[in-house]
């Protein structure tokens, strides 16, 4: 790489910058439509490569949304507000956008133009880390390339990406075609009804599951990928930052051999735990489930082993990972780190859809919840991020051994508080129990509380 290569900017159109920003701001009976059109082309702000463009444009959705007009002196109002207006060069620079271009018919072929300079700009960034990281001897040759895989198709998928019509007409067939079909039912089922009951999880989806530490999120998440694997059959894959493969296994064995894991770690077992373990072994080892403990696992990663699932004919139908801050972030996707997780919060989302998996997301949660008489969490505990609340499909908090009427914490309960339900009820709390021995979580007996014998054979026990 020549000196020139290394200080040359990134492709860019300064000109087509100004002519998308100018568009969207003329006054004219097109305004909405223009602005509409470039939202559909452009991923975001960080498409420009102008700072200010940047904030123009960011400010400019920000009033759309609103649902204000949008022209010079009402943008100008907004960024004043914001605090904005003089890094962006004032009310003459906005001004000056409106002047440069004749009409706003134009906008989208421009907005096309900038979109473009971005992918480029964004090849060239994957390429150039990746040159980099293939250079310094330090670094896994496999996973550069499976980093530098993962951001290409990254940015592959987000080129393809467009704003399909869907028309209700040509639906309505494959829809009634789907409801006849004997093929396998779309809902993933748990192992708790009274948590299907009221969640229906389905391939695609994005399930976020918080807790504070300890709080069962590891045990909630294992159990749910070994039920699917073991009960349905479906490819199931964890991915354990916390905790390295065999400790993931020998709670999965605990499990599934209702043997406590304290005696399995121990190997203080009588004949009859012996022979449970040695039939519990038996059926999860011809089950399709895996353990990945890559510790900082990336996005590219795990990109390239859905793919490799795939090219095995065994495609994951179910993804959980443990936990989404101990994943690798990218600088790229931001300078600070509730920007960087909020990329990777809506780069999961995508990544579900794309590969048709339910994606389950473990987050933990910050300590608010502790500060508060009965400790229930809520959604804005979620650490770090609020992109989590914005792109689940579900989102489910778990509150451990929450108090009863009179204040005492309930031990061995486990409540799932469903803060968000895109597609069906929320604010609803569904309670477990939990035989941490086991490390396991059971539907309670039919009722409002779990039977007082459940909850003192289950005390005392704790959660990773």
């Amino acid at each position: 790489m020549t000196d020139d290569e290394t200080t040359q900017p990134p492709p860019h159109d300064f000109r087509a910058e100004q002519a998308v920003l100018g568009g969207m701001l003329f006054a004219t009976s097109l305004s909405n439509t223009v602005i509409d059109e470039v939202q559909q082309i452009l991923r975001g702000p960080e498409d420009f490569y102008t700072v200010r463009h940047q904030e123009i444009y960011a400010a400019i959705l920000g009033l759309y949304g609103s649902g204000k007009p949008v022209d010079p002196i009402t943008l100008t109002a907004h960024m004043r507000e914001e605090g904005s207006l003089t890094r962006v060069g004032g009310a003459p620079y906005l001004h000056e956008l409106v002047q440069a271009v004749p009409t706003a018919a134009h906008a989208a072929g421009y907005a096309q133009t900038v979109r473009d300079c971005a992918f480029r700009a964004g090849l060239i960034t994957a390429c150039t880390a990746g040159r980099a990281a293939a250079y310094d001897a330090s670094s896994d040759p496999a996973e550069v390339a499976e980093a530098v895989t993962g951001q290409l198709q990254t940015l592959a998928s987000g080129a393809q990406e467009k704003a399909d019509v869907f028309w209700a007409a040509d639906h309505a067939q494959a829809f009634l075609d789907q409801l006849e079909a004997t093929a396998e039912d779309p809902i993933i089922r748990t192992a708790w009804p009274d948590l299907d009951a009221v969640v229906k999880l389905r391939a695609g989806q994005f399930v976020v599951i918080g807790a504070r530490p300890g709080g069962g999120k590891s045990v909630l998440g294992l159990n749910l990928a070994a039920h699917a694997a073991l009960r349905y059959g479906m490819p199931s894959v964890v991915f354990s930052m916390e905790m390295g493969g065999d400790q993931v296994m020998a709670r999965c064995y605990a499990d599934q051999a209702r043997v406590p894991l304290s005696r399995l770690e121990e190997k203080q077992l009588t004949d009859e735990e012996w022979l449970r373990v040695a039939q519990a072994t038996s059926r999860i080892s011809e089950a399709p489930l895996s353990i990945d403990d890559t510790p900082r696992l990336s996005l590219g990663r795990l990109r390239a082993r859905l793919r490799q699932m795939e090219v095995t004919g065994h495609p994951a139908r179910i993804v959980v990972v443990d936990y989404i801050q101990l994943m690798q972030l990218e600088q790229s996707w931001g300078r600070q780190r509730w920007e960087q997780l909020g990329a990777l919060s809506r780069e999961l989302k995508i990544l579900a859809g794309e590969f048709k998996v339910l994606v389950v997301a473990l987050t933990q949660m910050n300590r608010n919840s502790e500060s508060r008489t009965d400790k229930k969490p809520s959604m804005g505990d979620l650490r770090e991020s609020g992109s989590f609340e914005n792109d689940a499909n579900v989102v489910l908090l778990l509150h451990k051994d929450p108090p009863n009427s009179e204040g005492e914490p309930q031990q061995g309960r486990m409540d799932v508080i469903v803060a968000k339900n895109r597609q069906g009820q929320s604010g609803v709390t569904v309670p477990l129990v939990f035989q941490g021995k086991y490390q396991r979580l059971v539907s309670q007996a039919r009722g409002p509380k779990p039977c007082d014998e459940q909850l003192a054979y289950v005390a005392g026990e704790s959660a990773p």
